[in-house]
């Protein structure tokens, strides 16, 4: 309450003021909208300074990692990093294909009981995920990549 009657003996010394300072200059101010202009001023300005200064919103926000998603997941983190790797590498590397066959393995375990060697797996996976797999490591595409990653998916 102290705030606000300091405030308005300001708005009236600022009225006071301007409304001198005007009336020097020659430019006869209306009294009644200058105080409303000037009490206008100080009660928005009077506002900010209050809500600022009690330490902002009383919610709390959760602070999203400079990294992006990626920061918060170590598994996505480290599942984008191979296929930077993959993407960005001169020659064909091992990690990508590895990572699909971990892949293939665990929903192949865990929904049909299989494992990638059995004839029925093969069937499952289909005739491009197999010689993925099974064949040398070569660069594949981010289509062929998504092809592979959905064909997973759907097993």
């Amino acid at each position: 309450m102290r705030r606000w009657a300091r405030r308005a003996a300001g708005t009236v010394a600022l009225v006071v003021l301007l409304d001198v300072v005007l009336t020097q200059f020659d430019f006869a101010p209306d009294h009644l909208r200058l105080a409303l202009v000037v009490a206008l001023g100080v009660a928005v300005t009077g506002l900010l300074i209050d809500s600022l200064a009690e330490g902002g919103s009383a919610w709390r926000a959760e602070p999203v990692g400079t990294g992006g998603v990626t920061a918060t997941d170590p598994h996505l983190a480290s599942y984008v990093r191979i296929l930077e790797s993959h993407l960005t590498a001169r020659g064909a590397d091992t990690a990508l294909r590895n990572r699909l066959a971990a892949l293939c393995d665990e929903r192949l375990a865990r929904r049909h009981a299989l494992s990638r060697g059995d004839p029925a797996a093969e069937a499952l996976l289909g005739p491009e995920l197999v010689g993925v797999l099974s064949g040398p490591p070569r660069r594949l595409t981010r289509e062929q990549i998504d092809g592979c990653l959905r064909r997973i998916e759907a097993l």
